[in-house]
């Protein structure tokens, strides 16, 4: 089977215009001959809503946006993240979610079930956690979907510094699945690649399975995503890779043992340089400014004057 990784930069809240820019992602997977799709952490909202959350109407046309992708959706099968209302019991009401689109409509659906409340993470305030983790087959294999801080939670790799009681991994390993995919929207820091990837090869190692991991690319506000989406064998080896800072496809064939690797920048000043650039580069157009005064100051009261935030919208920002 050939898995697309499809690394794309989303706008908080123009579900529309996310919805749109998977399904032109598809149609270049396709013509690569991808079977299945694969995007970043709440593909359809952004990434983090934070408190459009609470407001229904926004739920409700996340739901909208998703029914009508996955009418779309034919070939290739396509996994995207959104967010899908809990039913019943009490909670938050609502979960960080993915939905596994094939010919037309919504095979299943997964709800994360690791949400972190540390460093620039609140995730444990908006959503309610999962609770089942099934893998799901298709294209001969057992696909075991995951979301993010589901696969930072390994019992040997974190040993004595777990952060959770509970390891999504494990349990859909127990459940048959021969491949891990993970949507996630893991921000940028220095220095935190090396310690992810390390990371992923112990996981993939321990439980002898190959991980897709496809990361956001994005500036979002105060947050950077820098891409670089991954694949990993069963022996912890890292096999292909996108592109870090801008948006990337690569299409990865299951009974290969390698696939492409990307140019990605060196550690140090080029891969902070990318950063900076992308962040700035995104906060001006997904605010849909038209020109840039930019002052240079040492002073500690240097800002960015911006007018004030836009309500959520449905229609793409001005480029």
């Amino acid at each position: 089977m050939k898995i697309a990784l499809a690394q794309i930069n989303t706008v908080v809240a123009d579900l529309n215009g996310n919805a749109k820019r998977v399904l032109e992602t598809l149609r270049r997977a396709a013509a690569l001959g991808a079977d299945l799709a694969v995007f970043p952490e709440l593909t359809l909202t952004g990434y983090p809503p934070k408190d459009l959350l609470a407001l229904g109407d926004f739920i409700d046309a996340n739901e909208k946006a998703l029914e009508d992708l996955a009418r779309a959706v034919t070939h290739p099968a396509a996994l995207v993240g959104f967010v899908d209302r809990v039913k019943g019991g009490a909670g938050k009401g609502i979960a960080n979610a993915a939905a596994f689109l094939v010919g037309g409509r919504i095979l299943t659906r997964y709800h994360k079930w690791l949400l972190p409340t540390y460093d620039v993470f609140d995730e444990g305030r908006y959503f309610d956690p999962g609770r089942h983790a099934e893998p799901v087959e298709f294209g001969g294999l057992r696909l075991g979907v995951t979301i993010c801080e589901d696969i930072w939670n390994d019992s040997t790799f974190w040993e004595g510094r777990r952060r959770y009681l509970q390891d999504p991994v494990e349990r859909l390993v127990e459940g048959g699945a021969n491949w891990i995919l993970n949507l996630s929207a893991s921000p940028f820091t220095d220095g935190k690649r090396e310690a992810k990837q390390r990371m992923l090869g112990a996981l993939a190692a321990r439980h002898r399975l190959p991980i897709v991991y496809v990361n956001l690319v994005a500036g979002n506000d105060s947050l950077i995503f820098d891409g670089a989406s991954e694949v990993y064998s069963a022996a912890g080896e890292r096999v292909a890779a996108c592109r870090d800072f801008e948006e990337d496809l690569l299409v990865f064939d299951t009974d290969a043992p390698r696939g492409e690797m990307h140019e990605t920048a060196p550690p140090g000043i080029e891969r902070v340089r990318r950063a900076l650039g992308l962040g700035l580069r995104d906060y001006v157009r997904k605010c849909g400014f038209q020109r840039v005064v930019l002052g240079l100051s040492g002073g500690r009261a240097s800002n960015i004057a911006s007018s004030p935030s836009r309500r959520w919208s449905t229609r793409s920002p001005a480029v």
